[in-house]
């Protein structure tokens, strides 16, 4: 359960009510009323059919390990299966391809043993040295895999003791082994183990052991997947999945209303405004739960402009968060001060945003250093001027307009902001190169067992997921303290503290938590609300309502 990466941070219509700051947001329409389950409920279960989704950023490839988006993950998630899962409703770890494990009292050993009869989607069985594969695989300095690495740096071996047993030795306890070794997605070695990992060409055309089996990439258009005959477990009854590369909200909603997509996550606007009509509802279910993940704005704080934080708490203040959610929106989500998940015990609620107020900030910047100079127009500090780019993702008009309204706001500091926006591959490549100044981007994280290392820990900060380049000693002292903690009330106040300390600190202007919100064909059937999302797996048509044939 590592961290990935998502851009759908502003993915919602602004229209002149945020662009003007003028006045509180009108009241909206009611929004859908959760369905009631249709008909065709009624009907036997039924192998068939497609589940054609919105894909919003293409991927660079469908490497596990390699690759650190949602939009990737999504997919690789059902073509490679992992040792364990979690159970939908309790989130209890449960068996997968290890039928049973054995826990060490002293956390340091964890056996595996796995099922027999299981096959990769080629037919090859999947044995221990698959898994010792994959382990070493991942330790390898050489594999872009700096962001998922970190979970294993206190694992010291893996062994195959035999085709069905594999048992990890570790160096020092940590809360997450059982989950992190777990959940290990298995790479076949004779299909991977030949050739430069990273850039494998099998990267762009996975093989896995998971219930869907790879079909196609048109590059730029569709993704498409197809049941896995030679699955070891129940198969979905789905037989396609279709991932159309839309990036337009707007564009995508209109083929989703010509049932031309089957799902789509909705954002508020359309939720409220669209979504709300009735021969909408007579096509589309509507669900909402809540989504761990937040978005923020990303301070590089090895930049003059960051380094001091009563900047980066000014440059906060000068932002009006609270009109953003109100106005865009429509009240459907949360302020979020922290990096844990909003409804978690590790997040503090007790922490409250910090206001906007840009008179204050003014103040604060001018004690910092940086003030007004007549003959250059900005404010100067050190015969630097406070002038940077703010990177945002293209193709989303109005992650531009919201990227613009924290422009004016700035212009009005004194502070002048350019607004750089990249495509997704681009955009991700700079981030990961630490080649940007401030960015809007987001954090899909477990929604349990938080553990902040991979993206705040200072030795994260050159090849990790600590793109800011925070770096806190007694921050780096809790995390890995935290990480050897049973306990977890313990370990939920030594979080608590953390919290603190990046409230403090302001390396991210923390955003929004912001409710999931998806519309799903009225065909399929046994969908399932769960506290966390939805299960495609699960679902069901009955064949005299399938589309796809």
């Amino acid at each position: 359960m590592a961290r990935h990466v998502f851009c759908g941070v502003f993915t919602v219509a602004i229209g002149a009510v945020l662009a003007s700051c003028g006045g509180p947001a009108p009241a909206p329409p009611a929004p859908p009323v959760q369905p009631a389950t249709p008909p065709l409920a009624a009907s036997a279960p039924a192998d068939g059919d497609w589940l054609v989704l919105r894909l919003s950023n293409e991927p660079a490839h469908l490497n596990p390990m390699t690759s650190s988006d949602s939009y990737a993950s999504a997919i690789s998630e059902l073509i490679f299966d992992s040792l364990v899962e979690r159970d939908n409703a309790t989130l209890a770890i449960k068996p997968s391809l290890a039928e049973s494990w054995d826990i060490a009292p002293d956390h340091l050993t964890y056996t595996f043993h796995l099922r027999k009869g299981v096959t990769f989607s080629d037919g090859q069985p999947l044995t221990a040295q698959d898994v010792k594969f994959t382990f070493d695989k991942l330790m390898e300095p050489a594999t872009d895999a700096a962001a998922l690495r970190n979970y294993y740096q206190d694992v010291a071996s893996c062994e195959a003791l035999d085709d069905y047993t594999v048992r990890f030795t570790c160096k020092k306890p940590y809360f997450k082994h059982l989950t992190m070794l777990g959940e290990l997605r298995i790479m076949p070695k004779h299909v991977y183990g030949q050739g430069d990992f990273n850039t494998h060409p099998n990267n762009r055309k996975p093989v896995g052991s998971g219930p869907y089996v790879f079909e196609a990439w048109e590059t730029g258009s569709q993704i498409t997947l197809m049941r896995n005959e030679k699955y070891w477990r129940a198969k979905p009854q789905v037989l396609k999945r279709a991932y159309k590369i839309i990036t337009d909200a707007t564009a995508a909603f209109q083929v989703l209303d010509r049932q031309e997509l089957d799902m789509m996550t909705l954002t508020p606007e359309l939720y409220v405004n669209r979504a709300s009509k009735p021969e909408f509802q007579a096509k589309f279910n509507t669900y909402t739960f809540s989504s761990s993940s937040y978005s923020y704005v990303g301070w590089n704080l090895r930049h003059p402009q960051f380094q001091d934080k009563t900047v980066r708490q000014a440059l906060t203040m000068l932002l009006d968060r609270k009109l953003i959610l109100d106005t865009i929106y429509y009240g459907l989500g949360k302020e979020v001060t922290g990096e844990a998940f909003v409804d978690g015990p590790e997040y503090d609620a007790s922490i409250k945003p910090l206001p906007f107020d840009p008179v204050k900030a003014k103040q604060m910047l001018d004690a910092a250093g940086w003030v007004y100079s007549e003959k250059d127009g900005i404010r100067m500090k050190d015969g630097v001027p406070f002038k940077f780019e703010m990177l945002i993702r293209a193709s989303s008009p109005e992650a531009e307009q919201v990227a613009t309204v924290f422009q004016e706001a700035l212009k009005r500091a004194n502070i002048v902001m350019t607004i750089r926006p990249l495509e997704w591959a681009t955009f991700l490549q700079s981030v990961d190169g630490r080649n940007f100044d401030c960015v809007i981007l987001g954090w899909s994280i477990p929604p349990i067992e938080e553990d902040p290392y991979q993206v705040w820990h200072g030795s994260q900060a050159d090849k990790g997921s600590n793109f800011v380049g925070f770096k806190n000693a007694e921050a780096d002292k809790i995390m890995e303290e935290a990480r050897l903690e049973f306990d977890e009330p313990k370990r939920f106040e030594m979080y608590h503290r953390f919290q603190a300390i990046l409230y403090d600190e302001q390396p991210y202007t923390f955003l929004f938590c912001l409710q999931e919100l998806d519309a799903l064909d009225k065909r399929f059937q046994n969908v399932t609300v769960y506290k966390f999302g939805l299960d495609s797996r699960e679902w069901w048509v009955p064949a005299n309502a399938q589309r796809y044939h």
